[in-house]
């Protein structure tokens, strides 16, 4: 088997990096939400260790630590320190992927992101989509006929769905 030629190419050094910055944003989007001295602490070494060993379970454990640590220091789920993270947190565990899958000194060509940074921009969409969802909707109870109305519809279409599968058939 012969190997591809990436001309010069990109060192994976610079996925590391891109790990790097991103475990620098979330350690800071932690600073400014004012977690404890002690989560920080214990977020600054999963985030060392994210950086040096990608493919371990270190970026897992600081992606949880920081989503727990800001969703339990604060009143808002939609402040921008949330809001904020989710794209940090993302590029950590795209960067740490792609990085684990790679030798320590292989080169890659930079149009091998293209596919895995195309899917990450449309799950950012959706996730800020939800976000946006969740900020219009109303925070008081839904009286109640129109909670009846919605669960009808919602059998309505399921029911429309199995008898058109049917039709089909």
């Amino acid at each position: 088997m012969s190997a591809v030629d990436v001309g010069r190419g990109w060192s994976a050094w610079w996925l590391r990096g891109a790990a790097g910055v991103a475990c620098a944003g979330i350690l800071l989007d932690l600073g400014l939400s004012g977690v404890s001295t002690v989560m920080f602490a214990i977020a600054a070494l999963l985030a060392t260790a994210s950086v040096l060993l990608p493919a371990s379970p270190a970026p897992l454990v600081l992606i949880c630590c920081a989503a727990l640590s800001v969703a339990l220091s604060g009143d808002d789920p939609l402040r921008p320190a949330v809001l904020v993270l989710i794209p940090l947190v993302h590029a950590l565990h795209l960067s740490c992927a792609l990085a684990g899958l790679l030798p320590r000194g292989a080169r890659f060509d930079p149009a091998a992101l293209r596919q895995p940074l195309r899917r990450a921009l449309v799950v950012q969409a959706v996730a800020l989509g939800l976000a946006l969802i969740a900020a219009v909707s109303p925070t008081t109870r839904t009286p109640e006929p129109v909670e009846l109305i919605a669960l009808l519809s919602i059998a309505g279409l399921a029911l429309l769905v199995i008898t058109a599968r049917r039709g089909r058939r």
